[in-house]
């Protein structure tokens, strides 16, 4: 019986001397108290320490009278000093014994202390900040198809592609879409177009830009419609949940019609307002763009269109977009509606 008891006690000790070894750091506050646990890292006056009652407890640098480790961990002061090594304390701070000597400082000094193997805070930083500023790529598919039979014969089906290629710098766009629609065998949409848009900041809230887009619309005898544009625009709002961006800049239109119309031709102005907002879990875009002819400034386009992208389930890849759409164009041909107005929703998938 007493061999098992010993046996037993011995056990006890054994396991809180392993305990004790793997939590073993010490932390003395300023209001003479004691902490034990495990120096896990400190940054921006903030020390964070795993004890054994309370988990990982964050600690202000200002609290902290002295310290000790009982494995070297890299401690970084403010001059810029690094060293590898364990931790004392000492009269008036700690002691920090390296591989080739022993260091003294205040804790008031110390910037950061990290574990062996793991990235200095700077080291995070600089990598995080290499990270924002490569150019990622991300993409976007829509379609939206509906029907009727019946009463009435009813088609419409849309689809839609976009790329952007996009850092902290600059920003490039590719976009595309094609859209058809029948009612009772008659066709009432045909039109396609694609555009590439490219932006660069010169200044934080400053940017130039150029521009071309290409369109058909058979409904509205437009044979090829081009539309070019290079100008300056301005960051009204820039943040991670608002971009809001005015442009004015100078462009060039030139179209071809399916009827007996003379092509037209002529440089103009290029005034623009792009805002992309996040809302809640939904996010919002709008763009309003109005291209005046210098040759007529009566012969104009102006062109607004609203989206709202409503993630599904996790909102990662999937989201439902609604949207209307106003093409106005001041000087139509062949006695087309000045006004055309859409309504849609479409399907979303989002990819890296």
């Amino acid at each position: 019986m007493k061999n098992t008891a010993l046996r037993k006690l011995l056990g006890v000790l054994a396991t809180l001397a392993i305990s004790g070894s793997a939590l073993a750091d010490r932390i003395e506050l300023t209001d003479g108290s004691v902490v034990h646990g495990k120096l896990l890292a400190a940054e921006k006056g903030l020390f964070r320490f795993e004890t054994k009652f309370a988990g990982v407890m964050v600690i202000a640098q200002e609290h902290i009278r002295s310290f000790s480790t009982d494995e070297a961990i890299n401690v970084g002061l403010k001059a810029g000093t690094q060293v590898l090594g364990t931790v004392a304390p000492v009269s008036g701070g700690i002691a920090v014994t390296a591989a080739d000597g022993q260091m003294t400082a205040s804790p008031a000094n110390i910037v950061a202390i990290w574990r062996p193997g793991e990235d200095s805070p700077e080291m995070r930083d600089i990598k995080a900040a290499a990270e924002k500023a490569k150019r990622r790529w991300a993409y976007e598919a829509s379609v939206a198809i509906t029907g009727r039979t019946g009463g009435a014969e009813k088609f419409a089906g849309a689809a839609g592609v976009k790329a952007t290629l996009e850092s902290p710098e600059d920003k490039l766009v590719f976009a595309g879409a094609v859209n058809r629609a029948q009612e009772n065998g008659v066709e009432t949409t045909n039109d396609w177009r694609a555009g590439v848009d490219y932006s660069a900041f010169f200044t934080p809230m400053s940017v130039w830009y150029a521009r071309t887009d290409l369109s058909k619309d058979k409904i509205k005898a437009i044979d090829l419609r081009s539309n070019s544009a290079v100008g300056f625009g301005r960051k009204l709002i820039k943040t991670e949940t608002h971009d809001l961006e005015v442009r004015l800049g100078l462009g060039y239109t030139y179209e071809t019609y399916t009827t007996s119309a003379p092509d037209f031709e002529s440089a103009g102005l290029d005034v623009a307002i792009l805002n992309d907002q996040q809302i809640g879990w939904a996010k919002m875009s709008n763009k309003i763009t109005w291209t005046p002819s210098f040759e007529d400034f009566a012969n104009y386009r102006l062109v607004h269109e609203t989206t709202f992208d409503l993630p599904i389930k996790t909102g990662e890849f999937w989201k439902l977009r609604l949207g209307v759409n106003n093409d106005y164009q001041s000087q139509p041909v062949g006695g087309i509606e000045k006004l055309d107005t859409t309504y849609f929703t479409a399907l979303l998938l989002n990819w890296r």
